[in-house]
Parts: C-alpha cells; structure tokens; sequence
C-alpha cells in the first residue's frame, strides 16, 4: 500500500489534542498486528507512532483526513473501545508500560489520637501526610506489663479506608542522660492494616510475631 498517507496522518496528529489512556493493551496489540501491521510495520512507522494514546487521532484519519486509511479500515466499523486499545500498545511501543495509577484519595483526615474506650492504657496515635501516607504510633505495655511501643511507618492505601504496612517494634536510648544511637532499634515483627467504617470509627489489626490482634478504635475526644 502507498505508505504516503502517513505523512497525512502526522499533521493530522499536530492537531490534535490531549491523549487518552486505554483499556486493554494485549487486544490492542492482537488488532494492530491483524489490521495496522501491513501498512504501519512493526515497529510503527511514520505518522502511526504519535498516535501513542490517543484513538481519537486514529478514528480522524478513518473518518477521513487520511483517505487511504478510510479504504482500508473503514469497512471495519472499529469502536471506540478497539480504537483505545490500539492506541494503548502504540503508546507501550513507544513510551514504555504506563505508570501505575495513583493511590485512591481517603475521604477524610485520619489523624488524630485512636483509642478504645473500653480499654484504657493504650492508644495508638495517626498522622496523615500530606501525601496522604500515614504514620501510626502505638504505645501499649506488653505481657510482662512494662512499656511497648509499635511504630507503622508508612504504607499503601489498599482501598479508599484501608491502609496497611509493616508493623515495628522500636525501642531506644533513655531519657536521661546522653542520648546513646546504639540503642535505639526497630525490628519489623508483622504488619498492620487500619480499616475505617467512617471519619470516627475503625480497626486496627496487626501482627507481632504471628499473633494476630485486632483492636475497635475511635477518635478520643478532648
């Protein structure tokens, strides 16, 4: 086939605007080595590789602005949906895999003093950033009764109210006197899952040593 259409389909390109992300690049790939290969090569060639993302530029040249693209894939009746998954491996081919999608936005602020009412003693204290990464401190006191702290420093949000990390046991240099670095330590010892039902309310379940606890916890009130 007359391969100057390409050069049509560049400056159609130039006019175009933002791209769009696609769905399913495995069928994209099975469609354009079926329909674009013959024409467009492998890899893409000319005008085909600045449609990378973007299958609104595709459905112009079928449409028209490049007529031997009309004749030859027009009686095709592509959807939309084909046209995004084309695009979507063009875009593979030449940029790379797309980066993965941000973590989902939590609804609301978390951070705040958690406790359990029921049982006084311990809370356990969450701090939000601004990059909505937390941070979780948990002063509790272990089965001797002496002092522990548990730290959960950072994580992934796995949905919009569930959040989970590696959970650690820190300990440290006294208070009194000379700070000493040596002693302070943190040992991972399981992981830790915070899930919230709403603003107030929630769960903290975590691990030390394959004992699994799960505590209710709720913003303490001042």
């Amino acid at each position: 086939m007359d391969r100057r259409w390409m050069w049509g389909l560049a400056a159609a390109i130039a006019l175009a605007g933002a791209p769009a992300r696609a769905q399913n690049v495995s069928n994209g790939e099975s469609l354009y080595r079926s329909i674009c290969q013959s024409c467009h090569l492998l890899p893409p060639v000319g005008g085909a590789v600045l449609a990378a993302n973007n299958p609104a530029l595709i459905r112009q040249a079928i449409n028209g602005l490049v007529p031997t693209m009309q004749l030859a894939v027009g009686p095709l009746n592509l959807t939309d949906a084909q046209l995004a998954d084309i695009a979507a491996y063009i875009g593979v081919l030449e940029n790379g895999p797309a980066p993965p999608p941000p973590p989902p936005a939590a609804p609301v602020d978390y951070s705040d003093l958690w406790w359990n009412p029921d049982e006084g003693g311990w809370g356990f204290n969450l701090v939000e950033h601004a990059s909505t990464n937390m941070f979780g401190v948990m002063y509790t006191y272990g089965p001797d009764g002496r002092p522990l702290w548990f730290v959960l420093p950072g994580g992934t949000w796995v949905s919009s109210n569930v959040f989970n990390g590696g959970w650690f046991q820190v300990t440290g240099s006294s208070y009194a006197g000379a700070f000493d670095p040596a002693a302070v330590h943190a040992v991972q010892v399981g992981s830790a899952t915070l899930t919230f039902s709403d603003a107030s309310h929630g769960t903290l379940a975590f691990s030390v040593n394959g004992t699994t606890v799960v505590k209710p916890i709720v913003r303490q009130p001042f």
